[in-house]
């Protein structure tokens, strides 16, 4: 395997622009603008930038816009600085890019109230409209996507200087588009998952008693990392199985020191060029499994095999949800919240999401990660032991991850 394997090329690009060019015909439109705040803002949508520009790493700290005219060059628009226009220049095939004025006085970006070596910057919707009148286009509106994560101010700016031109559609077209994943993706899937497993595999290694879960945890981190992981953080729980109500689950540092016997509960997110990994796996550091524990494990498997069975093409997403919860209902468990997993991708959380009201049918090469989060019957308490991801193929599902789907020894 090459260390820092890139699978996305410009022709996976262009057939991206040419879907959206025809969409973009036949609802007679003039562009297309797509929004993304930065992948440093892991829990919204950072991904549409990133699918049709391939600036998907963290050196995109700013506010972007992709511009597709239905006719023309596809710009790039950001706000930033000129050390910004090399580090896009290697990893986007666009040649159109602009540096343009911030909407946010606290933008990291050029002052733009006195001379600068840059030249004199325009806003983005004068980029925007000097694109349209480039390609005569003056009189098309330009369908606007992306917006659930725009800052008020961008988009107060955007609506008021294109006027008439500014709209909304009913339907986000790169979200659609981004739900299906070319083969190309599912390899780029696949590896994020495969740095994933790194890191599950080092916590087997590595765990021992005496260390804080922080230490794991860093340990874990770095493994990933220096395989080239854009992004590596994992939570984690432990405590002794026999008083696994009282554990808590810690995005933050966990400082709890490890101890013989514990029960140990990661989840990973890790991000590759973009692309992201998430799982959940669970192990027992030096000691025997107490089979009272190992009941209720076998229950949250069982209840998420139903689940993961479920899931073909054709058939609408919320099934998996139920399937989940019809079967961990006959141990008088409940789902916490309702929630069983999302869709991952470019975005942590992307289409399809796997709610029992979600009626639209899954799609070969749709990914999806599924963590149902349980509530124990006797004390409330969540558990979440396992999170799959995987992808959606022509007869069922293939699992990206392979690190064991069990309660696995940790430790020497």
């Amino acid at each position: 395997m090459e260390n820092f394997p890139n699978y996305i090329t410009p022709k996976l690009f262009e057939s991206r622009y040419n879907h959206i060019r025809k969409y973009l015909r036949s609802n007679n439109l003039g562009a297309l603008i797509a929004y993304s705040t930065p992948p440093e803002h892991k829990w919204g949508q950072t991904g549409h930038v990133s699918y049709l520009s391939g600036w998907a790493n963290h050196d995109r700290i700013t506010d972007n816009l992709v511009v597709i005219p239905v006719e023309g060059d596809i710009s790039l628009l950001f706000t930033g600085l000129p050390y910004m226009f090399p580090q896009i220049k290697k990893v986007s095939y666009l040649q159109d890019l602009r540096m343009v004025k911030p909407v946010d006085p606290n933008a990291i970006a050029i002052d733009t109230r006195k001379q600068t070596n840059v030249g004199t910057l325009k806003s983005f919707a004068e980029e925007i409209l000097l694109i349209l009148k480039a390609n005569k286009l003056d009189n098309k509106k330009i369908a606007v996507v992306g917006i659930n994560n725009m800052s008020i101010l961008l988009y107060q700016h955007l609506k008021e200087n294109l006027k008439e031109n500014f709209h909304i559609p009913t339907e986000d077209i790169v979200a659609e588009m981004r739900s299906i994943k070319s083969p190309e993706e599912i390899k780029m899937l696949k590896h994020a998952a495969f740095l994933g497993d790194v890191g599950f595999k080092k916590m087997q290694s590595s765990a021992r008693p005496g260390i804080r879960g922080i230490e794991l945890v860093a340990e874990m981190e770095h493994a990933v990392r220096e395989l080239g992981a854009d992004h590596a953080k994992y939570w984690m729980s432990s405590g002794p199985p026999n008083k696994w109500e009282d554990t808590d689950l810690d995005i933050k540092p966990h400082l709890r020191t490890l101890q013989s016997g514990d029960i140990i509960n990661v989840c990973s997110y890790i991000t590759y060029k973009g692309y992201w990994s998430h799982g959940m796996r669970i192990g027992i550091l030096n000691g025997d499994i107490p089979k009272s524990f190992k009941n209720i494990f076998n229950i949250a498997r069982d209840a998420q095999n139903e689940g993961l069975n479920t899931a073909k093409p054709g058939i609408p997403v919320g099934n998996i949800a139920k399937a989940i919860r019809e079967n961990i209902t006959k141990h008088n468990w409940a789902l916490s919240g309702g929630r069983v997993g999302h869709g991952c991708g470019l975005d942590y959380s992307e289409s399809p999401i796997p709610s029992e009201s979600n009626t639209t049918p899954l799609e070969e090469n749709n990914t999806i990660i599924v963590h149902p989060a349980f509530t124990l019957p006797e004390s409330g308490k969540m558990f979440i032991p396992l999170g799959d991801q995987f992808q959606v193929t022509k007869n069922g599902i293939n699992l990206l991850m392979e690190f064991p789907r069990e309660i696995v020894p940790l430790g020497n």
